[in-house]
């Protein structure tokens, strides 16, 4: 948060607040805080009071307007980047005829982590645990990747907030509607940039073009973590056809669909609820090690007494089944210190976009959430100022 004292006691009282430097200063305040806030502190420390003090509907319409500036230089900057390398600027989808070195095709830093690490780490998660919650043998053949340097986390998260209302004829029915920004964010050794745009396609093509100018996918493996939305599989699958990608699903997220489930599925009395407990205590132990198979053998010989719901037993049964092929082995994952969760994107969502967006009563129309998704994004990268000052956004991780 700025230190409001340091950002406005310098400036003069009657200074106009469309000045680039204090342009940024406005849209941090309200990148922070409710516009209410933010045009209390902007009028205190500009010494603004009366006819002369700034209203709350000018700061609202200033931050839209500086949002859509700011989005715009994202959106011209991507098209620019992928027009270099012959990528089609409507979808950002590579194609045959584009230009893409041979390393981001065939990268060469595709090990893994040795065989001997991974057995090594095995072992000793198994010593004393039970056949049932083992790390089964077949998957300690199943190596994950080697350096993280040579690794590009990518993780991908679409975040709701809700609509404002429209006005209604009188007896219609009143449906709630969401605004959705999709935000990316993106990792490289102790290194994150975020995206946030306005629908998943934009916010892909604004991937691409990043990783594109940065040289990211030159030699370095590609890891998308994500919560497991089809959708987000499917974009990944369209953009990134050409190359080798590895997706995974996100560790709370299985737990927590499991758990609804589950909660869904088995009976939950005061008599049964320890066997409850105790049954999604070894679901979770087996999928940890990623025993997929396990895991449905297990759900399969569940004893009918602790079931409520076969319809739910077999939507827990369909999505493992479904999801199998990106579940790993998290306690070898754990183990060899490699990423597990999609938090990054998690804390991005809330930076970018809750923090501000999903207050108790809050409602958006699609374009102010957009522009403070924009205004707020761009004060992360540290790109903010520049981009009011008429400079492209620098699209790199800061120094």
């Amino acid at each position: 948060m700025y230190l409001y004292g340091e950002a406005f006691s310098s400036l003069r009282p009657k200074e106009r607040i469309w000045d680039a430097s204090l342009a940024d200063k406005i849209t941090g305040l309200a990148s922070d805080m409710s516009f209410e806030k933010a045009v209390g502190y902007a009028n205190n420390f500009l010494h603004r009071s009366g006819e002369n003090a700034l209203r709350k509907k000018t700061i609202e319409e200033f931050v839209e307007r500086t949002g859509r500036k700011i989005d715009s230089a994202y959106a011209q900057l991507t098209d620019s980047i992928l027009s270099t390398h012959d990528i089609d600027t409507e979808t950002g989808i590579p194609d045959a005829a584009s230009k893409i070195s041979e390393k981001a095709i065939s990268p060469s830093n595709t090990g893994t982590a040795a065989k001997e690490e991974v057995e090594r780490v095995a072992s000793l998660y198994n010593e004393g645990r039970g056949e049932r919650d083992r790390i089964p043998e077949h998957l300690m053949t199943v190596l994950p990747e080697g350096k993280t340097e040579d690794c590009v986390y990518i993780y991908v998260d679409d975040v709701l907030t809700k609509h404002q209302k429209e006005s209604r004829s009188p007896g219609s029915k009143r449906t709630t509607k969401f605004v959705s920004n999709t935000v990316i964010s993106i990792q490289h050794e102790d290194k994150r940039y975020n995206i946030a745009a306005d629908g998943m396609q934009e916010a892909f093509k604004r991937l691409m073009a990043f990783l594109m100018v940065n040289l990211l996918m030159e030699d370095r493996q590609l890891i998308f973590i994500t919560d497991g939305a089809t959708e987000i599989k499917e974009y990944v699958q369209r953009y990134f056809w050409f190359r080798p990608y590895t997706l995974y699903l996100d560790w709370h997220h299985l737990q927590k669909k499991c758990y609804q489930l589950m909660s869904s599925a088995l009976k939950g009395g005061k008599k049964m609820k320890d066997e409850k407990d105790g049954i999604e205590r070894e679901l979770y132990g087996i999928l940890w090690a990623g025993n997929t198979k396990g895991a449905l053998d297990y759900i399969a010989a569940i004893d009918t007494k602790h079931i409520k719901s076969q319809e739910a037993i077999s939507s827990l049964t369909k999505y493992i089944t479904n999801k199998m092929e990106h579940i790993p082995c998290y306690a070898i994952r754990k183990g060899l210190g490699l990423h597990n969760s999609s938090n990054p994107v998690e804390k991005a969502n809330d930076l970018i976009v809750a923090h501000r967006q999903k207050g108790k009563g809050m409602a958006w129309s699609k374009e102010g959430s957009h522009a403070l998704a924009a205004v707020t994004v761009a004060g992360i990268n540290d790109e903010r100022q520049d981009i009011l000052m008429g400079a492209m956004p620098r699209f790199a991780f800061a120094a």
